[in-house]
């Protein structure tokens, strides 16, 4: 029996880890987390209020990796010129593939607690949403991007397509980063470099 709080804690955190990649959201509850772990219920709930919460824990361990993993894409988000989008999001891709399947689980238990979807619409997707709007507003100030560009709209509908394509092409299709980058590029491309004329034509 594990006997100290952080241990147990981590123990709670880790069994989550495993119940989710195992068994989606579906095998997620107390008990099964409980058993997982090693731990008793009186354990369990001086950690943790619900089985949600224990996610919770889970998502913010995986994004203390992700951010560190991913540190130099959070820093400096460059767009630039068409040429680095496809290399720049085989990286973005290629960093992210270790986590990818917990991600993928994390949104499914999502579906069924409104708490945990405000947590990863909140510190998932709106960091990065805040990240390619900032990198949109200073290529555009350096004359790289079209003036007419809403740097928020577009940094929203990107990065949201971003993520529901990498969940898709390498959690759920087995896919590589090469082909996620591939895809991805061809919509940044055209949303950040095409001529306003052509798409008026």
């Amino acid at each position: 029996m594990i006997h100290s709080a952080d241990a147990q804690r981590e123990a709670i955190v880790d069994a989550t880890v495993e119940l989710l990649l195992r068994e989606g959201a579906a095998g997620l509850n107390v008990k099964a987390i409980m058993a997982e772990a090693g731990v008793s219920r009186t354990a369990f709930y001086r950690r943790f209020d619900t089985a949600h919460d224990a996610v919770v824990a889970v998502l913010d361990r995986l994004l203390a990796h992700m951010v560190r993993t991913n540190d130099d894409w959070l820093a400096g988000a460059v767009i630039g010129t068409p040429d680095i989008v496809e290399p720049n999001l085989v990286h973005n891709g290629v960093v992210l593939a270790p986590y990818v399947p917990l991600m993928c689980a994390i949104v499914d238990a999502a579906g069924t607690d409104e708490r945990l979807r405000r947590v990863w619409r909140e510190r998932v997707i709106q960091e990065r949403i805040d990240v390619a709007e900032a990198a949109i507003r200073r290529d555009q100030k350096a004359g790289a991007l079209r003036a007419t560009l809403d740097p928020a709209a577009t940094a929203h509908a990107l990065t949201l397509m971003d993520v529901a394509l990498l969940l898709e092409i390498i959690g759920r299709r087995g896919g590589t980063p090469e082909e996620f980058g591939h895809i991805a590029a061809q919509i940044w491309i055209h949303t950040l470099f095409s001529d306003d004329r052509a798409a008026h034509s």
